[in-house]
């Protein structure tokens, strides 16, 4: 020990002895205090780095939460958003996109190129809006579409026996809905639209005609896309006048060479055959033949060579007008529904974007 220790120890030995316990009571007290303080409070170097760590996980939080917030609002807010509406029926975006990726797997007609993938959206909306009606409207014609129909759709399509186990039957309808990319609810409804479907066509088919007014005839046409082509229909019309073929002119001048002969047809039943050529065809006497009509683009020159008051309808017709008469059929009910439509051009470029 040194000297001043030394000191200090003879000084507390000569201390009273009432002192001497007084400082040591303080001493001991002091001792507690400290270590009061030091419970209470943790040393400064570890609070900081406490706070330093906290600070850094509420800032990864927040940007995460914000990260969130934006991908809800771009990617899933608005494909929860409803752009059609069918009485009670909802669809909303997101089911729009997975009926036109299905479309797209599935069977969509792409001849129009770039331009036919843009109206996908809506072809898709039309058609989801044919099928709630249809729904909507079945019971009027006496149709009901069940679960069981939708459950011998689904073994149809799977190419399972009416009397297969229903283990089987739950994997063929899973594997169904995933194939199809929609969700089990959407898929049913899609089913359910079908067999609707199916069963009102045959419903205005077993109730159609047998037979028809129909026409036989010839049809020559041309562009309209500026002034000489007037001149030029007047120059094949001037032809024929002067007694030249029909077919020999046609050959050699008309637009759509597979278009020149026409076979029996009944009203609405050619789809080459626009309106005015049509009540041409229907209006006029077998032998006729018209003046330059205009029509849209084009002019037409047209010639009945044939007329039967009440022809019978062949298969193919029968189902042509049992389909014309679906489609005028559910045209009415949309009169009638409660429809609403809210597809917007932002809307259908979110859902274009979201295609495989």
């Amino acid at each position: 020990m040194g000297k001043g220790q030394d000191d200090r120890n003879r000084q507390q030995k000569d201390e009273p002895r009432s002192r001497r316990a007084q400082r040591r009571a303080a001493e001991r007290r002091q001792a507690q205090a400290d270590t009061k303080q030091k419970q209470e409070h943790p040393e400064s170097e570890s609070s900081n780095r406490r706070l330093i760590v906290g600070a850094v996980i509420a800032v990864i939080i927040i940007a995460i939460g914000f990260i969130a917030f934006g991908w809800y609002q771009t990617e899933i807010k608005p494909f929860g958003k409803t752009v059609l509406r069918v009485e009670e029926t909802k669809y909303n975006l997101s089911h729009l996109q997975r009926r036109m990726q299905l479309e797209l797997d599935t069977g969509f007609n792409f001849s129009l190129g770039t331009s036919s993938i843009l109206s996908l959206p809506d072809f898709m909306i039309f058609q989801l809006e044919g099928e709630a009606s249809l729904l909507e409207g079945i019971g009027e014609l006496n149709i009901e579409v069940t679960d069981e129909d939708v459950a011998a759709e689904i073994r149809l399509r799977g190419g399972l026996a009416d009397d297969v186990e229903p283990s089987v039957f739950a994997d063929e309808v899973r594997d169904q809905v995933d194939r199809s990319g929609l969700k089990q609810n959407e898929y049913d409804l899609m089913l359910r639209g079908f067999v609707a479907e199916q069963r009102a066509r045959d419903y205005f088919l077993f109730l159609g005609p047998t037979e028809q007014p129909q026409v036989r005839g010839r049809m020559i046409i041309l562009e309209d896309a500026d002034p000489e082509d007037e001149e030029e229909a007047a120059a094949v019309l001037a032809r024929l006048d002067a007694g030249e073929d029909f077919m020999f002119v046609a050959l050699e001048v008309t637009l759509a060479p597979s278009t020149i002969e026409l076979d029996w047809f009944e009203r609405d039943g050619e789809p080459t055959v626009f309106e005015d050529v049509q009540d041409f065809f229907f209006e006029a006497e077998a032998g006729e033949r018209s003046d330059v009509i205009t029509q849209g683009n084009f002019f037409y020159i047209v010639e009945v060579l044939e007329k039967d008051d009440a022809r019978l309808l062949d298969d193919d017709q029968r189902n042509g007008v049992a389909d014309r008469s679906l489609f005028d059929w559910i045209s009415g009910l949309r009169e009638t529904l409660n429809i609403e439509r809210d597809l917007t051009q932002d809307d259908s470029i979110d859902a274009l974007n979201k295609l495989n």
